[in-house]
């Protein structure tokens, strides 16, 4: 068992986030700052494309809700676009299934996007299932820890699970009852669990111009590759995929899982194009892409959102 604690010194966590929004506050702030991450970008960790290369990451939706609300999630329970009776059939989530092992996909698959996975009570059994067709695959999750016990880590980690991510939302920077109880108990887990502390009222980017509390947008696109339609494709709930993890609402959508291939969807001609103007560092193939100001460094397998 490991886990790990993000974010403990409040006052360092205060003064980050502080900064995050002075930079942010004001469009010639957020140019110069984002202008210097671009450099910094371009020069160190530029992505060659290869237009015959499958997504490394795999984001489902098998429940399309989340009962939190931050201030900065489009998806929030405040923010009332998504429904909790909003769960994956079991005959597309097999689809999608076999469709990876099929393609003998070797990447790390996510159980979650824009959601809080946990609501979901057939999640255990999804993943072993899932772990009995993908074998090698690394399988983890970002949870708000809200539903989180100790038997239900276990499950999950029994059930085929590599990692968990709780993002512990509280804006006096405490441990919230339910992930201070399973701190407690972390000498019965039987997994890797990281624990990010992070406040409610917090601002982590635009999401491709979906964040509520986003304030101050991008008067022109970012000149500067995105990786995330890159290497990554979301599956909704209903079998939706939109462009990017960052569209959680799904406002540009790539194709139906129920009617077409993860593969076909891939490699179509609307999202090879998305990708040839994203790895350019062209960020006018969309709408939402236009606005966004996510800049996206490599990662290890879990880590990145």
């Amino acid at each position: 068992m490991t886990i790990k604690i993000r974010n403990k010194n409040k006052y360092v966590y205060g003064i980050r986030s502080k900064v995050r929004r002075f930079l942010r506050r004001s469009n010639f702030m957020q140019k110069n700052y984002l202008k210097l991450k671009e450099i910094v970008i371009k020069n160190n960790f530029r992505v060659p494309a290869d237009k015959n290369k499958l997504f490394d990451k795999v984001f489902i939706e098998t429940v399309s809700y989340c009962n939190n609300d931050c201030a900065f999630c489009p998806a929030s329970a405040k923010a009332g676009a998504k429904n909790p009776k909003n769960l994956m059939l079991e005959s597309l989530y097999l689809k999608i299934l076999n469709e990876l092992a099929n393609l003998s996909f070797i990447g790390s698959i996510a159980f979650h996007c824009n959601n809080e996975p946990l609501l979901d009570a057939r999640l255990s059994s999804r993943i072993r299932i899932a772990r009995g067709l993908l074998k090698n695959n690394f399988f983890y999750l970002y949870t708000n820890g809200i539903l989180i016990n100790a038997n239900l880590v276990n499950e999950l980690f029994e059930s085929g699970l590599n990692r968990i991510i709780i993002n512990n939302y509280n804006d006096q920077h405490k441990l919230n009852p339910s992930i201070r109880k399973l701190l407690n108990n972390s000498a019965v887990l039987g997994g890797e669990v990281i624990i990010n502390y992070r406040a409610k009222t917090d601002y982590f980017g635009n999401r491709a111009g979906q964040s509520p509390n986003a304030g101050v947008f991008l008067k022109n696109p970012l000149k500067i590759q995105c990786l995330r339609p890159l290497t990554e494709i979301v599956i909704g709930y209903d079998g939706t995929v939109p462009l990017c993890c960052a569209d959680g609402l799904w406002k540009v959508v790539m194709g139906d899982a129920k009617d077409s291939t993860l593969k076909d969807i891939w490699f179509s001609d609307f999202f090879k194009s998305a990708r040839r103007s994203l790895a350019k560092g062209s960020r006018s193939c969309s709408e939402i892409c236009k606005v966004c100001d996510a800049l996206n460094f490599p990662a290890p397998k879990g880590i990145r959102e």
